[in-house]
C-alpha cells in the first residue's frame, strides 16, 4: 500500500484522443484537451490521506444549425459534442477512489460539456454495447431538457454516456450529445467516435 503521510498523493491519469480520420467521417473538430483535478479525503483505521487526481477530458464538437430545427436561434452554433474522458485507478487505505463511478448521469454528462447547462429531466430511454479501447460496454441513452449557454433558449437534448472501461491503470467514459431532433444523424457519429477512442493504456 502507498505510504501514508502528510503530504496528498498524487494520480495522474493519461489523456485519450480521438484520430483525425474518425473526426472527419464524422464532421467533428477538436475543441479541447484539458486537465480536471479533484481532491478528496480518505479516511481509514484513524488514519487520513489527501489524494490529488488529475483527469483528462478531449473533447470533440461539430457545428449545428439551429434555425434549421425551430429553435428562435438564427445562427449555428457548436452543438453537438462527443468527449472522452480519463481518470486513474487508484487505490487508497484499501479503499478504491473512482470518482467517475461516483458520479450520477447528470454529473458527468454536466462535467464533460460546456455547452448546455441547467440539464434536468433526464430519463434513460435506451442503451447500446459498444467497443471503447477494444473494450466491450454499455453505452445508456438518455434524454434532457437543457439551455444553451449564453441563449437562454431550452432545447430538448440527447446524450450518450458509456460506462468506463479499463485501459492500463485509467479508465476511459465515452460522453456525447446533441440536440435531439438530430438523432438519426448525430446517434451513429457518437457511436463512431466512442469507438475511434484511443489510449495509451
Amino acid at each position: 500500500m502507498p505510504f501514508v503521510g502528510d503530504e496528498p498523493m498524487e494520480f495522474e491519469a493519461d489523456p485519450a484522443s480521438i484520430p483525425q480520420s474518425a473526426l472527419d467521417e464524422t464532421g467533428y473538430d477538436e475543441h479541447a484537451i484539458e486537465d480536471v483535478w479533484i481532491e478528496r479525503t480518505f479516511e481509514a483505521g484513524g488514519q487520513t490521506q489527501d489524494v490529488v487526481v488529475t483527469n483528462w477530458q478531449a473533447e470533440y464538437d461539430k457545428t449545428i444549425d439551429l434555425g434549421k430545427l425551430g429553435v428562435p436561434i438564427d445562427e449555428r452554433l457548436r452543438a453537438a459534442v462527443c468527449t472522452a474522458l480519463t481518470t486513474p485507478k487508484v487505490s487508497v487505505l484499501d479503499r478504491t477512489f473512482n470518482p467517475v463511478g461516483e458520479m450520477t448521469s447528470e454529473e458527468l454528462a454536466e462535467m464533460v460539456q460546456d455547452r448546455y447547462e441547467g440539464m434536468e429531466n433526464l430519463e434513460r430511454v435506451d442503451e447500446d454495447v459498444v467497443s471503447i479501447t477494444g473494450e466491450s460496454t454499455t453505452v445508456g441513452e438518455f434524454e434532457a431538457e437543457a439551455d444553451l449557454v449564453g441563449e437562454g433558449v431550452s432545447i430538448d437534448l440527447t446524450l450518450h454516456i458509456a460506462e468506463a472501461v479499463e485501459s492500463g491503470d485509467d479508465l476511459v467514459v465515452g460522453v456525447g450529445g446533441y440536440p435531439t431532433e438530430l438523432r438519426s444523424g448525430e446517434r451513429p457519429n457518437i457511436v463512431s467516435l466512442f469507438e475511434a477512442i484511443e489510449h495509451n493504456g
